[in-house]
């Protein structure tokens, strides 16, 4: 392999030569280089051949290329452009080819070859490409593709560009990608004849007359672009992928009767499918042409607004329709996400209509028990801003956050909202003889909602405060270790350390502990002004007693206690202790971080 690399690099002498000589790169660029061109080709040579190293290789030819240029452009220099441009041009042709020969498997690498053979300019090399990556690879319809798309795009090739998505999909009858450009190809294919022929007023004339023979058929310019969208629909039944291809047809004018096709099928075909429901009332929304829409204007009345009234009246219809065919969550969701977005424009008219369809539609919806948790939220964030109004507002706004925690009783959301209103309109029993059955309901999430009503009995009185702590410390295992450390907190910022100090005793006795809680004394007893070092040590031996074993930071704890404010003769026990308990798997890690502690102390001292 050396013998063979030190060849090839021989063979670059003269090209790097011409460089220097030319004034291109200094002698010593020159020689970095020489030296970075050694390393890629030993690496290429390896007896396991790696894409990385043959992609670096012609990423350093390609920079190394393009800075030639710059220097070029820069001095003027523009002689022994064939001995020193086109032999690294020619190098790295030769790398693509290796690199394809030996990874034929990764597509990446033939269309980057086929770029670079544009940058060139040797489009005669791209042809070949092409053919090959075809017969090695026609079982990727990413391939065809490509393909495709190289002619359309690169060569304004439309007609190779029809062939190989057509073969394509003949192979591959299910790739939903063949499908959809052979689709827009053949509408922007109908979009060029269209435009062509509103510049001939001959033949637009005739192509009216084509037209009032038979309204109903497709225009001849859209017949191939029906037939792809035919053999989709026939072969893919999926109701997203036929939406997409009417969205698509959408985009392009005079689609109107491939439009109505489209829908008629879906009609046909998916009316167990929410989703097609979902379009029909979006495009009676957008006022697009629909199949059962009669042919005949209606007398209305010339504004936007009340245009706008119907077309939302139109897409409402749908959806009730849509309703009570589907009975499903799914079909609700879609109905009142469309009711949203046509409320998010606050700015426009028709507000008190939109929202009133809004109200109407959650409260069918609810009745219906179908009902997402989101939707509910946001229901009681508008009835929450109307409750102010009168007395019957309020009602029904505590009746559907009732309702909504009987429908969804999982929901700490919901159950936020209903116990919120409840302490804030100063109806604390009430809210009180709920918390038993939410808590049963949701076991350790309902934390937040106990955390809640700690904070509202503390803003109330130190008395209620007291009484919802104790209430909370009873009522979940979980919940109570959550909230120990906070009631320690209270209980020395109202009755002071004594009582923190009893509580503590009384709490160590009762599972689960959890480290917060001792961290949290140990903080409490830390801060006094005078410290009690009896009471001080207790929670950090308590703490080595439960999690000793698997947590250094608790021995660090205690011995940056010592040394700070106790007696520092204890430090070797506690290290003694902490390196006989520690898993053998935490030891190190101790003593280094000891060390760093106890250097950083007596440097201090």
């Amino acid at each position: 392999m050396a013998e063979f690399v030190e060849k090839r690099c021989q063979d670059m002498i003269p090209e790097l030569e011409q460089m220097e000589r030319i004034k291109l790169f200094d002698k010593n660029e020159i020689r970095n280089i020489a030296k970075k061109l050694k390393e890629y080709e030993y690496k290429i040579q390896r007896h396991t051949k790696c894409k990385e190293d043959y992609l670096g290789y012609i990423q350093y030819e390609m920079n190394l290329l393009k800075l030639i240029k710059q220097r070029r452009d820069k001095y003027g220099i523009t002689q022994k452009k064939s001995d020193v441009d086109f032999a690294i041009t020619n190098k790295m042709n030769n790398l693509y080819k290796d690199t394809i020969s030996k990874f034929p498997g990764d597509i990446r690498f033939w269309v980057a070859y086929m770029k670079f053979c544009k940058h060139v300019h040797s489009y005669s090399n791209i042809n070949q490409i092409l053919s090959r990556m075809m017969q090695m690879h026609r079982d990727k319809p990413k391939c065809w593709l490509i393909a495709a798309r190289w002619e359309l795009e690169e060569n304004k090739n439309k007609q190779n560009a029809r062939q190989y998505l057509l073969r394509g999909l003949q192979i591959h009858s299910d790739s939903q990608l063949l499908y959809i450009d052979a689709f827009k190809l053949e509408l922007e294919n109908h979009l060029a004849i269209t435009s062509n022929n509103t510049e001939n007023t001959e033949n637009q004339e005739d192509n009216l007359a084509l037209t009032m023979e038979n309204d109903n058929e497709i225009p001849f310019s859209l017949k191939t672009a029906y037939f792809v969208y035919q053999q989709a629909f026939e072969r893919m039944k999926n109701i997203k992928f036929i939406i997409e291809l009417l969205n698509i047809a959408k985009e392009y004018n005079g689609t109107e009767k491939l439009q109505k096709k489209i829908i008629c099928d879906m009609i046909r075909e998916y009316a167990h499918e929410p989703l097609m429901w979902d379009t029909m009332a979006r495009r009676e929304l957008q006022g697009l042409i629909q199949p059962d829409l009669n042919e005949i204007p209606m007398e209305i009345e010339n504004s936007e607004q009340t245009s706008l009234r119907d077309r939302i009246t139109s897409c409402n219809k749908v959806y009730q329709t849509a309703v009570k065919k589907i009975r499903t969550e799914e079909m609700w969701s879609l109905y009142i996400e469309c009711l949203l977005e046509i409320n998010d424009d606050v700015q426009s008219k028709l507000r008190n209509f939109k929202r009133k369809l809004l109200k109407t539609a959650l409260m069918q919806a609810h009745k219906a028990k179908k009902l997402r948790e989101k939707y509910y939220l946001h229901w009681i964030k508008m009835l929450n801003a109307d409750k102010e109004r009168d007395e019957s507002a309020r009602k029904k706004f505590y009746e559907v956050l009732r309702g909504a925690t009987d429908a969804i009783p999982s929901s700490v959301g919901l159950w936020h909202a209903r116990i919120n209103h409840l302490l804030q309109s100063g109806q604390e029993e009430e809210a009180d003889s709920i918390f038993p059955k939410m808590t049963e309901i949701l076991n350790e999430k309902a934390l937040p909602l106990w955390r809640m009503r700690i904070l509202h009995g503390q803003i109330k009185s130190s008395k209620e405060a007291e009484e919802s702590f104790r209430a909370a410390l009873k009522v979940h295992p979980l919940i109570a270790r959550d909230i120990r450390p906070i009631w320690l907190e209270w209980l020395v910022l109202t009755k002071g350390i004594r009582a923190a100090r009893e509580e503590y005793e009384k709490l160590l006795l009762q599972p689960p502990t959890s480290l917060e809680f001792h961290k949290k004394m140990a903080t409490l007893e830390y801060i006094q002004p005078k410290i009690s070092l009896k009471h001080a040590r207790r929670p950090y031996e308590v703490m080595m007693q439960h999690f000793g074993t698997n947590n250094t930071s608790v021995w660090m704890d205690y011995i940056n206690f010592e040394m700070k404010h106790g007696d520092p003769k204890k430090v070797g026990k506690i290290y003694e202790r902490a390196v006989k308990m520690l898993d053998r798997n935490l030891t190190y890690s101790f003593i280094e971080d000891y060390s760093l502690m106890k250097a950083k102390f007596d440097s201090i001292k």
